[in-house]
């Protein structure tokens, strides 16, 4: 079944694509993708190598920027001259409209003080014609910024919602185990072996696993929907999720981040954006501010890489040592397993074995997706979103 994505058509290059009756709007033209690759994206069905097509796609606030990107630029051209001169063409059409009343006028009071609140307006429109520092290629960059801001956010959803799976798997495993808890105690009381207070204390345990696993359910249905919607699903919609991506290893031990420091200032769009109001900026004063933050943006960019570099390498660490906790209790569950077929261990005891092999298993593929994320966040900070400001 083809989905249908909650999309705009846009003004620009949007049409509509016909591979489907269901399906919606697209920002590019169909000819930009082959029949393929519109298939794949328009499928019910999330890819995590496809999430920066979608996002670029159906998004609706990719395609509402885009949208206004191609208003400016119909409104004030492409440079920066064109723009100031367009709050100066505002100024002079203001000032000449402007008709001065006789003293004598009985409106005179009224007319003055519109007069005064449009020369006003005028002053304002012609110190930001002097002090413009935008254009178009500004305007393009705080989007395409947006753009890659919300691919990243997609792809750490995604990854959020199997982390929250996961927790939501251990969360019932534990409302299995005290469940099993809580009959042992009853037994253990009918003995005399146990307390009111032990039992009471097991019934709470219970209660709080079963509102962890509630509160699990509900983080899981709000984080997915907010993934579908910025896919461009409806909000209600309920594509599959694919499934992810192991970390790349290899990639860990190509990281340099004293050259890739370079890099992260070269892609940055905040760097973009200044470096370009920079080359628009006319006073000296306006100049010096955005040398000085340029610089200032520079380190605060290296220091972002080196961050996002250490994070990475606890990422490894603890991915490496819940993986080596899992094998370890999988030789003890081996073990547990046998003892438990020749009757040489309780059933609670079993399920408590059980248990802390289980979680262990699912911290260990919790970590594999931790180091998968910060990888990912690395990469963004050298591919445009090193946070400068």
């Amino acid at each position: 079944m083809k989905r249908f994505k909650q999309t705009l058509s846009l003004a620009l290059a949007g049409v509509m694509m016909t591979a489907a009756p269901t399906a919606a709007f697209a920002a590019s033209p169909e000819f930009a993708r082959s029949a393929e690759e519109w298939a794949k994206l328009q499928d019910n069905k999330i890819e995590y190598d496809e999430i920066a097509d979608l996002v670029h796609e159906y998004n609706a606030t990719v395609q509402k920027n885009a949208i206004d990107l191609g208003k400016f630029r119909k409104d004030y051209g492409d440079t920066n001259e064109k723009w100031a001169d367009r709050y100066r063409e505002l100024a002079d059409d203001l000032e000449a409209s402007l008709s001065y009343p006789d003293v004598d006028d009985a409106s005179y009071a009224s007319i003055m003080t519109q007069i005064v609140t449009s020369e006003m307006q005028i002053d304002s429109w012609r110190k930001s014609a002097d002090e413009a520092v935008d254009d178009y290629m500004t305007y393009y960059y705080n989007y395409a910024s947006a753009e890659a801001m919300l691919t990243s956010n997609a792809q750490q959803q995604m990854i959020a919602y199997y982390v929250n799976q996961l927790q939501l798997e251990l969360d019932q495993k534990n409302q299995e185990l005290l469940n099993e808890t809580i009959q042992s105690v009853q037994t253990q009381k009918s003995l005399g072996m146990a307390t009111d207070v032990d039992v009471l204390t097991a019934e709470e345990n219970l209660r709080n696993a079963n509102k962890a696993i509630l509160d699990d359910q509900n983080t899981i249905e709000n984080n997915q929907e907010k993934l579908f919607v910025t896919l461009g699903w409806k909000h209600d919609g309920r594509p599959e999720v694919g499934t992810l991506p192991d970390p790349d290893v290899s990639r860990i031990a190509a990281m340099n981040p004293e050259a890739d420091k370079a890099q992260a200032v070269e892609n940055s769009y905040t760097m973009k954006i200044n470096k370009r109001k920079l080359e628009n900026a006319k006073s000296e004063d306006t100049k010096e501010t955005l040398e000085k933050t340029i610089r200032e943006d520079t380190q605060k960019i290296g220091a972002a890489v080196t961050s996002s570099y250490q994070n990475v390498l606890a990422a490894k660490a603890t991915m490496d040592l819940r993986q080596a906790q899992s094998e370890l209790q999988e030789k003890t569950m081996q073990t547990t397993e046998r003892q438990y077929q020749l009757g040489m261990l309780g059933r609670l005891d079993y399920l408590n074995k059980k248990y802390a092999y289980d979680s262990a298993v699912i911290q260990a593929q919790t970590a594999k997706y931790n180091l998968l994320q910060a990888i990912q966040s690395y990469d963004w900070v050298l591919n445009g979103l090193a946070n400068a400001s």
